[in-house]
């Protein structure tokens, strides 16, 4: 059972009514009024102005909460939805994690060898100098031995010319001696 309060400008009444309320074709209702009891009609519009008021606010508040649970629903879809697809990313960040570590071993591998093919270029390049230089005092040398070797051969022909002179002379001398 509900109460129900009827007025207009110049009077209100309380009464009790069953079912759906009617109020709204001949005025505001208020439903915390007890029987009987004399209440200004400036309190009354008061009363209904901001029982209108918490009615509108409370229409809207319905609908924010239906928005809410709509929205928290999709989440709730979303969600679920998002769970492997959370997974499933996961599980490729692990495989890249690892494939970078590999790719990390890889590289330290790689750069160690490239120090160590440094070191060794370097080595190279200092043995290819001592060479160089080697070979440098070699031709040097070869160059003062075919110099030597020049000389004595032109004291070889110079010689060889002076034995021909001589064995002429030691030719002529013994036809001397055997003329004597």
């Amino acid at each position: 059972m509900k109460r129900i309060v009827r007025f207009s400008k110049e009077r209100f009444v309380v009464r009790f009514q069953r079912g759906p309320s009617t109020a709204a074709a001949e005025g505001h209702s208020l439903t915390l009024l007890a029987p009987g009891v004399p209440v200004p009609p400036s309190v009354i519009e008061d009363l209904c102005n901001r029982i209108d008021n918490l009615e509108y606010g409370h229409g809207q508040l319905v609908k924010k909460v239906i928005t809410v649970s709509d929205a928290e629903v999709a989440d709730g879809i979303a969600i679920g939805e998002i769970g492997p697809r959370v997974s499933a990313i996961e599980g490729q960040v692990q495989v890249m994690a690892s494939q970078m570590v590999q790719a990390v071993g890889r590289l330290e591998q790689v750069s160690t060898r490239m120090e160590q093919d440094q070191q060794d270029t370097t080595q190279r390049d200092e043995m290819i100098f001592r060479l160089s230089q080697q070979v440098q005092t070699l031709q040097a040398a070869v160059q003062d031995k075919d110099m030597h070797i020049q000389q004595l051969q032109t004291l070889i022909s110079e010689m060889s010319s002076c034995e021909g002179t001589l064995m002429q002379c030691i030719l002529r001398m013994d036809r001397r001696l055997d003329d004597l």
